[in-house]
């Protein structure tokens, strides 16, 4: 009864306000009917997911699993130094480096300030949300405004080699040529979708930057928010996987729609579900595209700069068509040959490369020797 009571409020008040046409009666209960609606979606998404863990406990717990196998095997070893290095880097001084370094790009072509330079290479370089995490630290930092961390975030969201390359190309296909053209179409897909939302989408206070603020952020700081960035990215895929572990047992008699779901969902698990049985192409969309999953942990690494969603989404469709289409082309130019399924719990052994350990490690380095520099300075 307390759902239709709701229901049945909704509809009376906008019936009001078409016959009426008095919109002050709106104006006065919108307050109160938000109030109602968010109510209402709390009810229903708590009875949801209820009944969801009781009915299907073993799917949850199978997805559990599966979700922890990924995140240990896959996430933590190919994202973790990258989380750590973002949060170094937003609160040093090396982003005045990469903005000097980039400004012809960033500011010209983007149309967005050369302290924005280092969200753009890191999310490149490592992956979905650490661009997000990298924007978050410029905003609070005062790099960037609020219209400049906007424009942003529809920007920096890619994934990294590390997992194109290692877990999809090498690991799950067993084909190192389709992992290079894979990455080699999302790198052109984000630098296509860089040019059209950098001149398309005006602010007009663009040269308006705030006046930056750097925390001297110590390495050991860096890897605890590092720390905590990739526990909150590890929950996420865990609970994501569940939830496809559910719609895989609904969805039995439906396998295409069921992968479709798991595509929309998370990356990780649907690129394990769709190597070896989709073509290359629908499983750079997918890369693209990053899921439902990706999109959460941006809008809450986002939550004090309110993106707009529905433009995050759509940019996010069309970032994974192209990535697509430009697969397609790639195919037809350099064919592949067919690719070798590899199950999860072989990734254990080729999630890393040397090549990856080693630049890493390099960086690492780096932040830390720049840490101790800094320390020295402040003695002095």
């Amino acid at each position: 009864m307390l759902i239709f009571k709701h229901i049945h409020y909704y509809f009376y008040v906008k019936a009001i306000i078409y016959i009426s046409g008095d919109k002050m009666i709106w104006i006065k209960n919108q307050d109160k009917h938000k109030k109602h609606l968010k109510t209402f979606w709390s009810i229903t998404m708590t009875s949801v997911c209820i009944f969801g863990a009781v009915k299907f406990s073993s799917q949850c717990r199978d997805g559990i699993i599966s979700g922890l196998s990924l995140c240990v095997s896959v996430l933590i070893p190919s994202l973790f130094i990258f989380m750590v290095i973002a949060q170094y880097v937003a609160n040093s001084r090396l982003t005045d480096a990469l903005g000097r370094l980039l400004s012809p790009i960033t500011t010209k072509l983007l149309l967005l300030p050369k302290e924005s330079s280092s969200a753009l290479m890191l999310s490149l370089i490592g992956g979905y949300p650490i661009g997000a995490r990298c924007i978050a630290t410029l905003f609070k930092n005062g790099s960037i405004n609020k219209k400049q961390a906007k424009k942003l975030s529809l920007i920096a969201v890619s994934s990294g080699p590390g997992f194109v390359v290692n877990f999809v190309g090498s690991a799950l296909l067993n084909n190192k040529q389709a992992g290079s053209i894979l990455l080699t179409s999302q790198i052109i897909a984000y630098f296509v979708i860089a040019v059209i939302i950098g001149r398309l989408y005006k602010i007009s206070d663009e040269s308006i930057v705030c006046k930056t603020k750097y925390n001297g952020t110590t390495i050991v700081e860096a890897v605890e928010n590092g720390c905590t960035a990739t526990i909150n990215m590890c929950a996420m895929v865990i609970s994501f996987s569940a939830i496809i572990s559910v719609c895989e047992s609904l969805l039995c008699d439906h396998p295409a729609i069921s992968d479709a779901v798991a595509c929309l969902l998370e990356v990780t698990t649907a690129c394990n579900i769709m190597c070896g049985k989709y073509p290359l192409y629908l499983i750079s969309f997918a890369i693209g595209f990053g899921g439902i999953c990706v999109h959460f942990q941006v809008y809450s690494a986002l939550k004090d700069i309110q993106i707009n969603k529905f433009a995050f989404f759509l940019t996010r469709i069309i970032q994974g068509i192209t990535a697509s289409f430009i697969t397609y082309i790639l195919l037809i130019l350099f064919p592949t040959t067919s690719e070798v399924f590899s199950t999860v719990e072989n990734v254990e052994t080729s999630t890393t490369t040397p090549l990856w350990g080693c630049c890493a490690l390099i960086l690492t380095a780096v932040c830390f020797l720049n840490s101790l520099s800094n320390e020295k300075l402040k003695r002095r």
